[in-house]
């Protein structure tokens, strides 16, 4: 499957993985491009994840368990190959994946960035799907983040996503301080903020499962909650503030209501939305109150150092 030096490291993270991790494995088993390898950081997972991806041929680098961005990095610097491409366990990817990224590494892009698939599933999984999370879902890519007449976008998806490695490690990589979400978006802003371009290619295609009940959409909603209060933190740092991103959604938002408005399916994902927005907001809030709370200790343990 590889050479000494391949022409493409695929990265997956993964945590407590087992239920998913063989699926991608699988997918990369039947790749029309041979030479590549597979660097699995595993995130303190606790159950067999290391085990088999392994018994796939996988080199496993086992760390603590940091979080997604901490993850990715931890495969990026053990990948042996000038690109590295990601994929997340809980997806698969078609059998010209790594062929579609060759090529445009070959053409000389630095940074590209793919199509998310999501199989129909439920009713509730398939509009869950229809509000484009994640990777664009069933509203597509290009209807979730604008595409330029050449093909290049703002956005890097982070589960379907390749790049030269040294580039990307020069701008840090990923920030290890957003261990929820949103990390590939930072890393969109500095990648455009450094003059370099992500080129989007829609032939470029993974599958990603789907979400099918509402208590894991809200508690994935939530989290992006919390974890959008320390990006709204980190972005500050590049120039740049929150406002950009609620003009995005409501673009994205025209464009669902236009593909959706014929569908029975549109009252119910006017409802998630709403819902996703209020949750988010929720979770927002917690984060605030409990980081206030952490640095009121912090100063309180200082102060009373100081009279001893």
């Amino acid at each position: 499957m590889t050479s000494v030096t391949p022409k493409i490291s695929v990265v997956i993270c993964a945590w407590n993985a087992a239920g998913c991790i063989e699926g991608i494995l699988k997918s990369l088993q039947k790749q029309t491009l041979k030479d590549f390898e597979i660097v699995v950081a595993n995130d303190g997972s606790t159950d067999t994840t290391a085990d088999i991806a392994r018994k796939y041929g996988a080199r496993v680098m086992d760390m603590e368990h940091q979080g997604l961005s901490a993850a990715r990095n931890v495969g990026i610097n053990n990948s042996r190959a000038e690109v590295v491409a990601i994929i997340d366990a809980d997806c698969y990817a078609t059998p010209t994946w790594l062929e579609e990224i060759h090529k445009e590494i070959e053409k000389g892009e630095v940074v590209v960035t793919g199509e998310t698939k999501i199989p129909k599933s439920t009713f509730l999984g398939d509009c869950i799907s229809g509000l484009g999370y994640p990777g664009g879902g069933h509203l597509g890519f290009a209807k979730m983040w604008p595409v330029d007449s050449e093909g290049y976008t703002s956005h890097l998806a982070g589960g379907n996503c390749a790049f030269n490695k040294e580039a990307i490690q020069k701008l840090g990589a990923f920030n290890k301080k957003l261990t929820i979400t949103a990390d590939d978006v930072y890393l969109s802003m500095k990648i455009l903020g450094n003059n370099l371009k992500i080129k989007f290619n829609p032939n470029m295609i993974m599958y990603h499962q789907p979400r099918k009940d509402l208590t894991s959409f809200i508690k994935w909603h939530y989290a992006r909650g919390k974890g959008s209060y320390f990006f709204k933190q980190q972005i500050k740092d590049l120039g740049h503030n929150f406002g950009q991103f609620y003009t995005l959604r409501l673009w994205s938002t025209k464009n669902m209501i236009k593909k959706y408005w014929k569908s029975p399916n549109l009252p119910l994902m006017l409802f998630l939305l709403a819902l996703s927005f209020v949750t988010q907001k929720i979770g927002y809030a917690a984060q605030k109150r409990e980081s206030r709370s952490m640095l009121e200790e912090i100063d309180g343990t200082r102060g009373g150092n100081t009279h001893l």
